[in-house]
């Protein structure tokens, strides 16, 4: 792994104590890895207690304890931004890293899905238009930045492509689906090819595309999209990207909540453990037993929340954040939440009108607050509505009322809460 101005040390002190070393990005995954490795590991945790994960950033202290791991556990699925400039500045080449997301049937985020569905809506509508793409830039057909069109196919020396342009009037956010299989690059009008917020090949949930790309647009300008592929042309859906609350995009592709499905939880506890046997094979009997243990455990669990929810009355929960989508997968029941993926994007007047409304015409009497974020989005909604306020705890971190409490007692605490806010009858 590459170097970096930090200066990194080996890991002696791991081999001193005759344990593994683990680091985990977060609380459950330190949580987990600790019950797996038990006396056998040594394990500390990246994002401390007390904090909210989407924001915060590696020091270079935590750079030097990941260099000095045997394994780095993380989630995976965009949760941990920065994982990739940390494993640039690692220097540890026997470092094991897991990423805990692997084998794992994942979900869209909201903000992913809504886009694919304004997608498939575009498309169900028809060709807006059809071109041709050139072999020349400077002759290439010129459209505007949203719509489907037909994109027919240039010969060229090295397959089939060509050139169309884009007309930008207002900017923003503009998502580009193709339906055939091409890659596709866009310029700006001085020539500098555009960064992607995201991208993606074909998602198995929306097999009419091939393909994505997110990209942000600058107003008043021309674009220009290059296309390279062995097919004769494909289909170009572009839609503008809904305006966000106020602060950043979020543009990542899967929802990476998955420790808060039990189920999940037992496929990350399989990556932990492959890894840990992988680096300490002496000690395997040991990790498999303890594997064993905990997903038994979790498989209790996962029935609890079966037995618990079967008799509501209620289907749908409000949070401030969206971060219960697996879990409401996995027990049948609804999720609508405030704030994205990201807590940089906060929601605007409007947002918390819709949600208030949808409070109302689902006949909700409880909205939830998260402890890891501010209550003031979730009163809001609670004041407009008359809604009580309930603790459902996303675990991203421990704090508050759950500051002492393990993975097992806070999915717990959550359950009664779902069972008194989804209304469950005796």
């Amino acid at each position: 792994m590459a170097g970096t101005a930090v200066l990194l040390s080996s890991n002696s002190s791991n081999a001193k104590t005759g344990k593994l070393g683990v680091v985990a990005s977060f609380y459950p995954l330190y949580y987990f890895s600790s019950e797996i490795g038990k006396e056998h590991v040594d394990v500390s945790m990246l994002i401390p207690d007390n904090s909210e994960p989407h924001t915060w950033e590696p020091s270079p202290s935590d750079i030097i304890k990941v260099n000095d791991a045997d394994i780095l556990v993380y989630n995976g699925q965009g949760f941990e931004p920065w994982m990739d400039t940390v494993l640039s500045s690692v220097d540890n080449d026997d470092l094991v890293v897991v990423d805990s997301s692997q084998n794992i049937s994942l979900l869209l985020s909201d903000e992913i899905t809504e886009a694919y569905e304004q997608a498939v809506e575009a498309f169900n509508g028809g060709l807006t238009s059809v071109v041709t793409a050139t072999d020349s830039e400077a002759s290439a057909p010129t459209m505007s930045a949203e719509g489907y069109v037909n994109v027919n196919f240039s010969p060229l020396a090295s397959g089939n492509g060509g050139y169309i342009k884009v007309s930008s009037m207002n900017g923003g956010d503009i998502r580009l689906f193709v339906t055939n299989a091409t890659e596709f690059t866009i310029r700006s009008s001085t020539g500098t090819e555009l960064e992607y917020e995201l991208e993606s090949g074909s998602v198995s949930s929306y097999p009419q595309f091939n393909g994505s790309k997110f990209v942000e647009l600058g107003a008043g300008e021309v674009y220009s999209i290059s296309f390279s592929s062995n097919s004769t042309g494909t289909g170009l859906i572009m839609i503008a990207g809904e305006e966000e609350g106020e602060g950043g995009h979020e543009h990542g592709l899967n929802d990476p909540h998955i420790w808060l499905d039990p189920i999940s939880a037992k496929a990350q506890v399989s990556n932990i453990l492959k890894a840990f046997v992988a680096a300490d094979p002496s000690n395997a009997t040991a990790y498999q037993q303890n594997a064993d243990d905990l997903k038994s455990r979790l498989d209790v669990l996962n029935q609890e929340f079966v037995n618990g929810l079967a008799k509501r009355t209620k289907n749908a929960i409000i949070t401030t954040h969206e971060g219960f989508n697996y879990l409401a997968m996995r027990y049948g029941f609804d999720a609508y939440a405030a704030i994205g993926i990201s807590a940089d994007a906060q929601p605007s007047a409007a947002d918390l009108a819709a949600l208030a409304d949808m409070v109302d015409q689902l006949g909700l009497d409880y909205v939830f607050s998260e402890p890891i974020f501010s209550d003031s989005i979730i009163d809001t909604i609670a004041e407009e509505t008359g809604a009580q306020v309930l603790v459902l705890d996303g675990i991203h971190s421990r704090t508050g009322a759950h500051s002492n409490m393990d993975y097992f007692e806070i999915m717990r605490a959550n359950l009664e809460s779902l069972k008194t806010g989804l209304e469950v009858t005796p």
